[in-house]
């Protein structure tokens, strides 16, 4: 299937608007304008990877309220100079691309909450999941409020779910140009004349019907549901090919030799469920950002860089080599890439042809996304002698205002000394 993105090659990221304060306003943690200066920062730290970034409460008064509407932009997040909330979203959707960002929107398809303006209509179409006695089954209690779960079956047959689909789409026509969009918690549950297989049926559909708009559709975990209800951490998953990128993952070994990040791509291992927590350094993941982008400053500078050197910059290295296997047991196992690339457990470990390129928090590994430069990265700081294949080279501080040049210098026999500040990323390019 081909999609509109690489994902593989691709940062995925969420980044924070606001969530409802339960008083009839809203807890706001970036305003849109405040939202594009933290796209420009990362962009800077990141060195222009290419990048997603989901905007989560975005709507009405901010994350999970009102679903299964989703008709107005959140008033709170509300540039100054503009008529509307919609304007200024629209505006940072266009503005983010000069910085190498995708602007989407981060939706829920599946909960229903009573204090929706759909809740009723919803709820007399026989849309809302019921339990054997008629009443609505309750999903889960989310900032305080009961959710619902929508009928998907029910709403794609009788033309609903294209009619609330059509709605966003008519609110914010740059999603079409944007090209993805990010389905939070996309599970289906059986209940009264509700199966899981049928719910499965039109969830496929419903995928189907963006990306049939030219809209990829990626999502929080691999969805394996089993026929009995109970949602399964493990086997197959019939999302997979349609869901090209996944939020949070639960992975095995064979997991990973099933799925390339071509076909699956992360996000992360979700620690909090993950059995096998080792695959992290097998493996890495996408730095979410979400809790970085909730910070400002030089928190911010530092928790973001952070993330992104030692979950990012590996996992992208490491996607751009085949997995061929993965030996050993335990703390001794290592996976091997093509390109003589192995990555090992004991000591958090990369390697390219006995190289060792990373060593627990210090890391120098090439930039997956240009030619002829190198990202260095220690989280502990101090002198180190890293490898780049370069006879010549400048070294640079990256910051969130951009890269300030340290110096040039010639490698012996490709090795450079290098004193790094803790947390703090370095791009090293090739000297002509």
């Amino acid at each position: 299937m081909r999609f509109r993105f690489d994902y593989s090659k691709t940062m995925l990221l969420k980044l924070g608007i606001g969530l409802p304060d339960n008083k009839g306003g809203c807890k706001m943690s970036n305003t849109f304008e405040q939202a594009l200066e933290k796209i420009k920062a990362a962009d800077a730290l990141t060195l222009g990877a290419p990048k997603i970034v989901y905007l989560v409460g975005w709507q009405y008064l901010g994350h999970d309220d009102k679903y299964p509407a989703f008709f107005e932009v959140n008033e709170y997040a509300k540039r100054e100079q503009d008529a509307t909330a919609r304007d200024s979203l629209l505006w940072l959707m266009r503005e983010a691309r000069r910085y190498h960002t995708t602007v989407s929107l981060h939706i829920n398809l599946s909960d229903a909450y009573p204090d929706s303006p759909l809740w009723d209509t919803y709820l007399q179409n026989d849309l809302i999941l019921c339990k054997a006695n008629g009443k609505p089954k309750p999903t889960g209690v989310w900032n305080g409020r009961t959710a619902y779960q929508v009928r998907f079956a029910e709403e794609y047959k009788s033309g609903f779910f294209q009619k609330r689909a059509e709605q966003l789409l008519e609110l914010v026509p740059e999603l079409q140009t944007a090209g993805t969009i990010h389905v939070d918690a996309f599970f289906v549950r059986r209940g009264k004349n509700t199966t899981i297989a049928e719910e499965k049926k039109y969830r496929r559909k419903m995928i189907e019907w963006f990306l049939d708009k030219g809209i990829d559709v990626t999502s929080e975990f691999i969805y394996r549901e089993l026929a009995c209800g109970y949602r399964s951490l493990w086997g197959k998953s019939d999302t997979v090919g349609l869901i090209p990128a996944v939020w949070n993952l639960r992975m095995t070994q064979r997991d990973y030799l099933r799925y390339p990040p071509q076909l699956l791509a992360g996000g992360q291992l979700a620690m909090g469920i993950q059995w096998d927590k080792d695959l992290q350094y097998l493996f890495y993941g996408n730095a979410h950002g979400e809790q970085n982008f909730g910070l400002n400053g030089a928190a911010f500078q530092q928790a973001f860089t952070r993330e992104f050197a030692l979950k990012t910059v590996p996992y992208l290295f490491l996607n751009a080599h085949k997995l061929r296997s993965i030996s050993g047991v335990g703390k001794a196992r290592r996976a091997h890439f093509d390109g003589g690339v192995q990555t090992a457990v004991r000591d958090q470990a990369i390697y390219e042809n006995d190289r060792r390129l990373k060593s627990g928090e210090t890391l120098c590994l090439p930039v997956a996304w240009q030619e002829n430069a190198w990202y260095a990265f220690s989280g502990s700081g101090g002198e180190c002698e890293v490898y780049v294949p370069f006879e010549k080279v400048r070294v640079y501080r990256v910051g969130a205002e951009g890269e300030h040049l340290l110096t040039e210098a010639k490698t012996n026999r490709n090795l450079l000394k290098l004193t790094m500040e803790k947390d703090t990323g370095y791009r090293i390019e090739k000297q002509s």
